[in-house]
């Protein structure tokens, strides 16, 4: 009984230490203090999209629109500069230009605060996206630059290329001497339509990492302190698949990803308005018809009022690690229980390799050289398939970009080269075939193994690879959460094979659910999704070690529920040798 009591005691105080209170934020700011004017913010904004439309990076007006931020900002009292430099769009060179501007406070640490000067190349004044920003940026750097030195130095940036994968933004943040030295940072985008009747927030990392708790509850405090418009933090679902599949789409991404307090601030739609929204989203009818003053307004008080809070801070809540925010009990799960249930989860694969069968350490591991040959000859042409989408870019077959491929409107995305799609197919079926044949070659003399050795080689695999993962990014285990059914895989013979193939199938749940909702839901896409992921590969967006580590889960479930090659001289064509006798 004793080793059961001690079980449930252990259980009950990990329960008990599970959660925590969320970090309590405090509003120290006077509301009376914000002075930012919708009306002024708007008539920067129609200067700006007035004269300078079609500034999508590389394009002539893009370089023009941020010397006009530059002199702007520098008029008002900034110590402002441009940083260009150079990156391989469309296959091609992209000249970029970042406006870096800087307003001294008492100390050298800094709050940063990012608009993104750049459209997407499928509009024309690009007014939401992000014109609105850039006017909330500029007229809340006149508001400050009129006061006397603040506590904290101000850093504002108008970056370039955020359509691209928030190029400029991660520009900055690669370049900073002292990441550290900045306190908090948000970026602003979308934020102007007549629609908007709230603020919402993205805290996701450019793939790693997720926005401080304290910074989103510090802007949800702040603006309901001031009494403006009410600010959402995401859900938990939304916390979770956020930090699941870490693809960010505003400009505080790469800051996030450097460890800095950062979110995103945009403008909430009601679901009402969630076709227009979308219709308009990278479209030319992102114009100045469909913003308003008072909208502008609106969410240039919350961005301001979380400065002028963050400026009254003196000091400021320290957090690392991932962590899930439960907002009805305003508990946290984080630190060494949410990390026991990653490294529990992981460990399940490795446990379920060495109770497949009761066999000793040693000779199991032994029996798996037999198969090894079978494994590769999966393995290995998934990844000489993805160095084959590589030298199509070099090739030009696809086009080469530095991160994002193109824009989610552009004709290049949205009209696929199908030709080109059933080349890398015809390709990907060769390179499968050369290498069953190569593991036919290899196969060995020997007789197929047992089923629990291939099934126990597959679940180590798998573990090695959910051990990745565990390092990169815990929460993208969700991803291979519904690969616990390829526990249920038992090796059946006849009409329960189609019961081991279903089994195998349903191993993808997570990712089929992930194509749905950005491919068809969000994006519209439909199947010209693949071809957007084909270029995402290609691109190298998703790098080529994690792409080696899903190669391999993917090959050790094909290991299971595909028979092994028989080996080339056991083929019925040629002879199998015969030993002589002594």
């Amino acid at each position: 009984m004793k080793p059961k009591i001690m079980f449930l005691f252990s259980l009950t105080i990990l329960l008990l230490t599970a959660c925590s209170t969320a970090p309590e934020i405090q509003a120290s700011f006077d509301p009376a203090d914000l002075k930012f004017d919708g009306e002024k913010a708007f008539t920067i904004e129609a200067e700006l999209v007035t004269h300078f439309p079609n500034r999508a990076s590389g394009y002539p007006n893009n370089k023009l629109a941020a010397e006009w931020i530059q002199t702007r900002m520098s008029t008002a009292g900034w110590n402002c500069s441009i940083d260009q430099w150079e990156i391989i769009n469309y296959s091609k060179p992209t000249p970029l230009n970042n406006v870096v501007c800087r307003l001294p406070g008492n100390s050298e640490r800094e709050i940063l605060v990012i608009a993104h000067l750049d459209q997407a190349m499928t509009t024309v004044q690009g007014a939401d996206n992000d014109a609105a920003g850039i006017a909330i940026l500029i007229h809340l750097g006149e508001i400050f630059a009129k006061e006397g030195p603040l506590p904290y130095t101000l850093v504002f940036v108008a970056t370039d290329a955020e359509e691209y994968g928030m190029i400029g933004s991660g520009r900055y943040i690669q370049n900073h001497p002292n990441p550290k030295n900045i306190i908090a940072a948000f970026s602003m985008d979308n934020v102007g339509r007549y629609y908007y009747d709230g603020v919402k927030m993205e805290q996701i990392g450019q793939y790693r990492n997720y926005g401080s708790l304290w910074l989103a509850l510090a802007l949800k405090e702040a603006a309901r302190h001031a009494d403006l418009w009410p600010v959402v933090i995401p859900g938990v679902l939304d916390e979770m698949t956020g930090q699941m599949a870490p693809i960010s789409f505003m400009d505080q991404g790469p800051i996030v990803a450097a460890g800095v307090p950062a979110l995103g601030i945009a403008g909430r739609y009601p679901p009402a308005f969630a076709a227009e929204h979308y219709r308009l989203w990278h479209d030319p009818g992102d114009t100045l018809e469909t913003q308003w003053a008072s909208t502008v307004g609106n969410i240039g008080l919350v961005g301001e009022a979380l400065i002028r809070q963050l400026q009254s801070m003196q000091s400021f809540p320290q957090e690392s690690g991932p962590y899930l925010y439960l907002q009805g009990s305003n508990q946290v799960l984080h630190g060494w229980p949410l990390w026991l249930i990653f490294i529990s989860f992981t460990a399940l694969f490795f446990l379920g390799s060495f109770l497949t069968a009761k066999a000793p350490f040693a000779e199991k591991v032994k029996s798996w050289k037999a198969v090894l040959p079978h494994f590769l000859s999966f393995w290995l042409p998934f990844v000489a398939f993805v160095i084959m989408l590589y030298l199509f870019v070099e090739t030009r077959l696809l086009l080469k970009f530095h991160r994002y491929p193109a824009t989610t409107k552009d004709p290049y995305l949205t009209q696929p080269n199908w030709l080109v799609f059933a080349l890398a197919l015809v390709g990907l079926a060769f390179l499968l075939f050369l290498g069953r044949r190569i593991g036919r070659r290899f196969g060995g003399s020997g007789k197929e193994p047992p089923f629990w050795v291939i099934k126990s080689f597959a679940l180590f695999v798998i573990g090695l690879a959910a051990v990745y993962i565990l390092a990169l990014n815990p929460f993208s285990l969700l991803f291979i959460v519904p690969l616990l059914f390829w526990f249920l895989i038992a090796g059946r013979r006849g009409l329960g094979r189609i019961l081991d193939i279903i089994f195998f199938l349903l191993g993808g749940l997570m990712l089929y659910a992930l194509i749905y909702m950005f491919g068809f839901l969000t994006l519209h896409y439909n199947f010209a999704f693949l071809w957007m992921l084909m270029n995402m590969i290609a691109d190298r967006m998703v790098s080529f070690s994690t792409m080696v580590v899903v190669a391999a889960i993917f090959s050790a479930g094909l290991s299971i529920v595909v028979g092994m090659p028989q080996p080339l001289f056991n083929h019925p064509s040629i002879p199998t040798p015969v030993a002589k006798a002594s």
